[in-house]
């Protein structure tokens, strides 16, 4: 089973790469609210896979735990949430929605410089930022890592 979770893992995670690399932006869509904006997202990890099987001990679906940390996240905690992710679709490379145990979607798109300049010199300054301070988030990187693989085991 470990050996399965690993390879979902990896699978998932593979699905954030194009945002990791290239930038993105995140909304919150609830029923019945007003989308919100969340902002540019500095990255996105996967930290918990969690398969549910039918009664014939097939896969009926696969559920995971995802950490994102939005830019400006060595400001506060208020910068990093856990959300468990309970379905998902991709029509394309560069936008993705997931659906999190509250129904809630979070929708994200990849940054286009050509048609978001702003969005991509902010990703730009803030990826500067981030490498001129290296010792320091890889300090708050593993803080925020341990507290959030907590969370999410944790988490019904």
């Amino acid at each position: 089973m470990k050996e399965f979770i690993d390879k979902e893992k990896g699978r998932l995670q593979a699905l954030f790469e194009p945002f990791d690399k290239g930038g993105s932006w995140l909304s919150l869509i609830e029923p019945g609210r007003e989308t919100v904006r969340l902002g540019l997202i500095d990255d996105y990890t996967v930290i918990r896979v969690a398969p549910h099987f039918d009664a014939k001990g097939e896969i009926k679906r696969i559920d995971f735990w995802l950490l994102f940390k939005a830019v400006g996240y060595d400001e506060g905690f208020q910068h990093a949430h856990t959300v468990k992710i309970v379905g998902w679709s991709q029509k394309d490379t560069y936008l993705l929605d997931l659906v999190d145990d509250r129904m809630r979607i979070y929708h994200i798109e990849l940054i286009f410089p050509d048609q978001e300049p702003a969005l991509a010199s902010d990703w730009k300054q803030w990826r500067r930022y981030k490498m001129g301070n290296r010792d320091r988030f890889e300090r708050i990187d593993a803080e925020i890592l341990t507290e959030h693989v907590r969370i999410a085991e944790e988490w019904e």
